[in-house]
């Protein structure tokens, strides 16, 4: 391209599948510039759409709107992106038409066009997140007239109010409608003329270098420090009253303190400042107030300088004519700056390097004249600006409540879990760090499991004796015949001196739960009577299919004539996990990694135990294993 041309126009002119040519345009030179060329320079010649002309294509339309993908679960979130305040959080869906159409004549039906290059009609996209509306906390409530009012029975009300930090977006919760309150102020009392008398200011006294550093150390000598006076309660007409009168029917109290500072020895030393001079009318001419260096400071040419440490100062007299106006817009709020004001009022969070807390905000003053002139701020007695106390919210983050005590172990013999929880106490805001997610089968935020093992033996069965007979069908010569008894089963906790205290039944193996009803002959006269069945013997192990076990009665009267004794042994054959079983040893899992009770992260311990677990999946007691 000529240096002359600024740039090409058109770059292809598509007449026809034949179409050649190329061509620029040139807007003229500027003064004193190079001579454009001819017209046969400003030519250039290429081919274009050399390739075969097709006469069915796809034609896309536009996408549409990002919607939600009922498809996709809602916990299937993709990374958010940040492009400004828009922060993307899930997954949703977009469609768009397409068409198969003939070259000069229009849409077509669809198997016309090649399915292989037809384009996609459906596209994921990334939906915004819902945004809730975020206010500040309500502010201290606006002060109440003094107590004591003359005059007038009307109610006093004091307010106090919040403000919207963030407004809601893309479906968030919405801001609350209420952001003022109000209350009535306690009833005015009578008036009964009392009032607050303050005395003069003692000398400044330092604060302990100990106090203020939370260390012992030498006492200063300088820097800042608190004065006192006292306070007294008097009548109207000067008459000494008690300061309960005061404190019950006269304005608030004024304070007994103040902060002060004692001059060090390098510091440049001045007296207070003098009262102002007089005015000779209002609206008309100033009035000063001056103050001289004191002590060493006369000599010392850093304290003379008028900048820093002026000696007089100037003010307009007092106009009612002159008024002060606010103009423009509040500022943001600023935080203070230096780290002892940081440290009262605002707070920097590392990291996200954020800053909030408490700040002041400041808008312009203007002074008007009488004819409604703009003058100097100084003569409306002005500093220019106004200023007041506003917020920047800090963030808070997921507030979680302290561990629960530990559950039950799982299981009252052998290697269980037990577990302890924390619940959600107070969500985050304003960009606090998040909580945990929710363990929906714990039903808890965030909680730890640790194995543990229960003795075996540390509940166990009891059974009362047996109940008297109850003859259900009596012989009626004999007295005799079948019959029931019952006892009592009671889950018992065992100790070194035996069973002491009955549990809950769960606690007890239900397996080993002794019989509690039992139906039996009552022996009849010259009948053979038998003891209890002894316990079986045990099975020979490993548990096969010809292996018994055996128990076993004696008699404990001899039958009569014409009459014999029952069998006295009873075999049954040895089945796999029916009455025989085989034991191992088994690990069970690691627990959760259980930090220090303070830590939330870092290095922490994970335990598991050694088991003993029977053929048919039972824990057992560890000294089946060791057998």
């Amino acid at each position: 391209m000529h240096p002359c041309c600024q740039k090409w126009i058109k770059p292809c002119i598509f007449i026809s599948c034949s179409a050649k040519t190329k061509i620029a345009h040139c807007f003229g030179c500027t003064s004193g510039g190079l001579q454009c060329p001819n017209v046969s320079a400003l030519q250039e010649v290429r081919n274009c759409n050399d390739h075969p002309c097709t006469v069915y294509h796809w034609q896309t339309g536009p996408w549409g709107q990002c919607i939600e993908d009922s498809s996709i679960p809602s916990t299937n979130t993709s990374v958010g992106r940040t492009r400004g305040d828009d922060v993307s959080c899930s997954v949703g869906m977009q469609t768009r038409k397409v068409i198969c159409v003939r070259v000069n004549v229009g849409q077509v039906p669809p198997k016309k066009c090649p399915e292989s290059l037809r384009p996609d009609t459906v596209r994921p996209c990334l939906l915004p997140c819902k945004r809730d509306c975020t206010v500040t906390p309500y502010s201290d409530w606006s002060p109440c007239p003094p107590t004591c009012q003359t005059g007038g029975k009307t109610k006093s009300k004091q307010y106090r109010k919040r403000m919207i930090v963030q407004l809601p977006a893309n479906g968030g919760q919405d801001c609350p409608e209420v952001l003022t309150q109000e209350r009535e102020c306690e009833a005015p009392s009578v008036c009964h003329g009392y009032r607050w008398k303050t005395h003069k200011w003692r000398r400044c006294q330092l604060v302990p270098w100990s106090v203020r550093q939370d260390t012992p150390g030498a006492q200063e000598t300088c820097g800042p420090g608190l004065q006192f006076r006292a306070v007294s309660c008097r009548k109207l007409d000067g008459g000494q009253a008690d300061v309960e009168a005061c404190l019950k029917l006269a304005s608030p109290m004024p304070p007994l303190t103040q902060l002060c500072h004692l001059p060090c020895q390098d510091d440049c030393q001045l007296s207070s400042w003098s009262r102002f001079s007089t005015c000779t009318a209002d609206c008309v001419g100033v009035r000063n107030r001056k103050r001289i260096l004191i002590g060493k400071s006369k000599k010392r040419d850093q304290c003379k300088n008028n900048q820093m440490y002026p000696l007089s100062e100037t003010q307009y007299c007092p106009c009612n004519k002159y008024n002060a106006q606010p103009v423009g817009n509040w500022s943001d709020c600023i935080l203070p700056e230096g780290s002892r004001m940081e440290s009262q009022l605002g707070m920097r969070v590392q990291g996200d390097i954020k800053e909030c807390g408490q700040g002041y905000r400041f808008q312009a003053m203007v002074c008007y004249d009488q004819d409604n002139r703009i003058v100097e701020t100084s003569r409306c007695n002005s500093h220019g600006y106004i200023e007041e106390a506003c917020i920047i919210p800090c963030p808070s983050d997921c507030k979680l409540s302290e561990w629960s005590n530990w559950s039950r172990c799982s299981k009252s013999c052998g290697s269980g879990v037990k577990v302890r929880s924390k619940w959600l106490r107070e969500k985050p805001y304003n960009g606090g760090r998040p909580c945990p997610k929710l363990d929906h089968v714990n039903q808890a935020q965030v909680y730890e499991v640790v194995p543990c093992v229960s003795d075996c033996g540390q509940y166990v069965w009891v059974a009362e004796p047996w109940s008297v007979w109850k003859v259900s069908s009596v012989d009626l010569k004999s007295n005799c015949g079948e019959g029931v008894q019952t006892r009592k089963i009671k889950c018992m906790l065992n100790t070194i001196d035996g069973p002491s205290e009955q549990v809950e039944d769960y606690l007890c193996d239900p397996e080993e739960m002794p019989l509690g009803a039992r139906n039996s002959h009552l022996p009849c006269p010259e009948d053979c009577v038998l003891s209890d069945w002894g316990a079986w013997s045990a099975c020979p192990l490993p548990c096969t299919e010809n292996s018994t076990r055996v128990r076993v009665a004696f008699p404990l009267r001899r039958p009569g004539k014409e009459k014999k004794c029952p069998p006295t042994k009873e075999t049954q054959s040895c089945k796999m996990n029916s009455n025989c079983f085989h034991y191992s040893y088994n690990i069970t899992d690691w627990s959760t990694c259980q930090l220090s009770d303070r830590a939330v992260c870092g290095f922490g311990i994970k335990t598991r135990m050694l088991d003993c677990v029977r053929s048919d999946g039972k824990s057992v007691d560890l000294s089946f294993c060791k057998e």
